[in-house]
């Protein structure tokens, strides 16, 4: 539809997989398995759902059809890096992806931007990666998988280093979940059930782990977002967050604030969906510059072409709020 907003799309995807094979070392371009863990479901209905840019000449024309600028492109079956066993071909798969998305980007005219893969199960070398895949390749964010390894506690000073090296390099962190890893994967026999559970209740474990731990306050200027879950759940997590934090914070190394208030304070971003009905009431407690537009482009429940459209009819936040939404918060997070 024609508007007169600036978009960029906070988190759309690449559908990588063997598009990269041939930027991984010679060892490892033999398998012929997958290199991620797979887990059967027919995710996009035998090809019935989502799309499948074939270029990235065809990624800038689909972009085009909903007047978006930029997009910000985080993978697919390397959302499942956390889940690699094997320490040296995660390392190596992260490279791989990064180099690939590299080539990709650049073929775009860089209009497709990229958050870094990177391999946190090896922390030395997901630190070295961030600084390649930052000042040598271009990437705009960093993605941190909510699942790592047997399910390990992100807010943990282990995993330091790494949120260390994206404040250093000024690049935001974004953590993305992936249906192999929720609980409704173990639990129910159609798709719609896993799908159904895994981003919201990965983000709001990852919630739990990056605010309670003091990972914000150890690290004061990072910027970290919680994608692909909305925001509707929000008002009630953070309730809730608030309750438990006053109740048991005896137990705990002090906050600087109440959980909630990190979101308030623009601490922590969530990409939003545009008909959420809990919007209004998310910008009412929240404020309106926590969130950001996002498509989930080209995955199997992207509403392209009509997912700006969303946001641009609605007639219950303003036009200025609109703009945050549609473009100012994503340019603020990635720091375009």
């Amino acid at each position: 539809m024609n508007h007169s907003f600036t978009v960029i799309d906070a988190d759309a995807h690449h559908l990588d997989g063997p598009t990269y094979k041939t930027y991984l070392p010679e060892r490892f371009r033999a398998r012929s398995g997958p290199y991620f863990p797979s887990f059967g479901w027919d995710i996009f209905l035998n090809g019935t759902t989502g799309r499948k840019p074939a270029s990235p000449e065809e990624y800038c024309i689909d972009l085009d059809a909903e007047n978006i600028g930029d997009a910000v492109a985080y993978p697919s079956n390397a959302l499942a890096i956390g889940l690699v066993r094997e320490l040296d071909l995660a390392v190596e798969l992260a490279k791989a992806y990064n180099d690939w998305a590299y080539d990709f980007c650049k073929s775009s005219g860089n209009r497709v931007k990229y958050a870094a893969v990177i391999a946190p199960q090896v922390v030395p070398e997901a630190v070295k990666e961030i600084g390649r895949a930052v000042t040598a390749k271009g990437a705009v964010g960093v993605m941190m998988p909510t699942y790592v390894q047997s399910g390990l506690d992100l807010g943990q000073p282990e995993f330091d280093p790494i949120y260390a090296a994206a404040q250093e390099l000024a690049v935001p962190i974004g953590f993305h979940a992936t249906a192999q890893v929720a609980v409704g994967n173990t639990r129910f026999h159609k798709y719609l059930g896993v799908h159904m559970t895994s981003h919201p209740f990965e983000q709001m474990l990852s919630i739990v782990a990056i605010i309670s731990n003091g990972v914000l306050d150890r690290f004061p200027k990072l910027k970290v977002a919680f994608l692909e879950a909305g925001v509707g759940f929000l008002p009630y997590w953070m309730e809730r967050f608030d309750e438990k934090y006053l109740k048991r914070k005896s137990e705990m190394e002090p906050l600087k604030m109440l959980p909630s208030e990190y979101i308030k304070n623009n601490r922590c971003y969530f990409t939003c969906e545009g008909e959420e009905s809990a919007l209004p009431l998310v910008i009412e407690q929240f404020g309106d510059e926590c969130m950001m537009y996002a498509s989930d482009y080209p995955h199997w429940d992207t509403e392209w072409p009509h997912t700006v459209s969303q946001v641009v009819r609605r007639k219950d936040i303003s036009d200025k709020t609109k703009q945050k939404i549609l473009a100012d918060n994503a340019k603020a997070f990635y720091r375009f």
